[in-house]
C-alpha cells in the first residue's frame, strides 16, 4: 500500500475540508498514479470529490458512519475490513488519499510515500498529515527539480519506508 499527497513545509493539506492549492500539475500527477487503481478515503474526502466516485478507480471508503452510502463505492467501517477487502489487489496498486484521520491511521502499513511538497507554510489550515521526514523509517528515494505553477514552487517527492508494519487485529 501507498499513500498520495500534497503537503505544505509544515506538512498541511487542508482547510475547512478543502485542497489548500490548485494546482494543475498535482492532479495530473494525482491522477497518473491512481488511474486503474485503488484509491483508499474517508468519508468526508469522498464528499467532497466534484466527481464521485473517481473514475477509472476502485474507490474504497472508509468510514465510521455505519449509514454511509457511496454509489460506485465499496464502503468499510473499520480497519479489519479494509485490510481484508484490500487483499485482494497488488500491495503496490493501492493508494490512501486523504483525508488527515486516514493518512495518519494507514502511513505506518504503507509502503512508498508520493509527496507533492509545496515550498510553503500555511498557518490557518486545519488538517495535517504526519511529517515523515522526521520519521527514522521513511526515507527519500527520488525528488524532481523545482516547478513553479500559480505562484507556487513545488515538487514531486518519493518517500520509501523501510519498516512496514503488518495490520493486526
Amino acid at each position: 500500500m501507498n499513500f498520495i499527497v500534497a503537503v505544505t513545509k509544515n506538512y498541511a493539506i487542508g482547510r475547512k475540508n478543502q485542497l489548500l492549492f490548485h494546482l494543475p500539475s498535482d492532479l495530473k500527477y494525482f491522477k497518473e498514479k491512481t488511474t486503474g487503481k485503488v484509491v483508499i478515503m474517508g468519508d468526508r474526502t469522498y464528499l467532497s470529490l466534484p466527481k464521485r466516485p473517481l473514475p477509472n478507480r476502485t474507490n474504497i471508503v472508509l468510514t465510521l458512519d455505519k449509514n454511509f452510502k457511496a454509489n460506485g463505492a465499496i464502503v468499510v467501517f473499520n480497519l479489519k475490513e479494509l485490510f481484508e477487502k484490500i487483499k485482494q489487489f497488488q500491495p503496490d496498486d493501492v493508494f490512501v488519499c486523504g483525508g488527515a484521520s486516514i493518512y495518519n491511521q494507514l502511513a505506518k502499513y504503507c509502503h512508498k510515500a508520493y509527496i507533492t511538497k509545496i515550498d510553503k507554510v500555511v498557518e490557518d489550515a486545519d488538517a495535517f498529515v504526519t511529517n515523515i521526514e522526521e520519521l527514522s523509517n521513511w526515507k527519500k528515494i527520488s525528488s524532481t527539480e523545482s516547478k513553479t505553477e500559480n505562484g507556487l514552487d513545488f515538487r514531486f517527492e518519493v518517500f520509501e519506508n523501510t519498516h512496514v508494519e503488518e495490520f493486526k487485529e
